[in-house]
């Protein structure tokens, strides 16, 4: 069994504890994403694939301690564990711990791709979906168009507010996030799909469709 072999096995039980928006399903989804950006990226794939599967591990603890120093140490002792590189170890620990990252810092490619497959799984028809099922989870409401803007307050992680607001807080500003060629191309389509639907969400709200 090979090292990724071993981290899929071990991230299942992990993941299993977390929403099924932040699931194991979900890292499978980020790291297909992630292989197609990185075969015209290029990068350290076995990087790329380890920060993947293990970005939302802990998740189940918070949205916030997932990319905590405790969660990246327990991270850091699991890859030890599975005897993956020792000199690629802490490329995966900086991939993982930046990849909700919105500051524009310089980042690595593995990162960026981290970031970018991670974003495309939160837009589309995908997004729509784990955006009302992760609110309804909360306890909080799908929304209104009185709930069709963005907040005061610019986004960070943890935050919820109403399904349809997060949105506008955070969905649509993703495609504009995107760091590579190929996942500003998916973005694009993705983007496009939730801009129409947020624009019969308000015409059959008010019973015009």
């Amino acid at each position: 069994m090979d090292v990724i072999d071993k981290i899929k096995k071990k991230a299942r039980k992990h993941l299993d504890r977390n929403d099924n928006a932040h699931g194991y399903i979900h890292a499978l989804r980020v790291e297909n994403l992630a292989r197609e950006i990185w075969k015209r990226e290029g990068g350290d794939w076995l990087v790329i694939s380890a920060a993947c599967l293990m970005h939302d591990w802990f998740s189940y603890k918070g949205r916030v301690y997932h990319v905590s120093e405790p969660a990246l140490g327990k991270i850091r002792k699991e890859l030890a564990g599975f005897e993956f590189p020792k000199d690629k170890i802490e490329a995966v620990i900086e991939a993982i711990r930046h990849h909700e990252d919105y500051s524009g810092r310089k980042l690595s490619k593995e990162c960026l791709i981290l970031q970018d497959a991670d974003r495309l799984d939160a837009i589309g028809a995908i997004g729509i979906a784990r955006c009302f099922y992760t609110t309804a989870l909360l306890g909080y409401p799908f929304g209104t168009p009185k709930d069709m803007h963005a907040l005061e307050k610019k986004y960070h992680i943890g935050q919820i507010t109403p399904a349809i607001q997060h949105f506008y807080t955070k969905l649509i500003h993703l495609k504009s996030s995107m760091n590579t060629p190929y996942a500003k191309k998916l973005a694009q389509e993705r983007h496009d799909f939730m801009l129409e639907f947020l624009r019969r969400f308000k015409l059959e709200w008010n019973g015009k469709k």
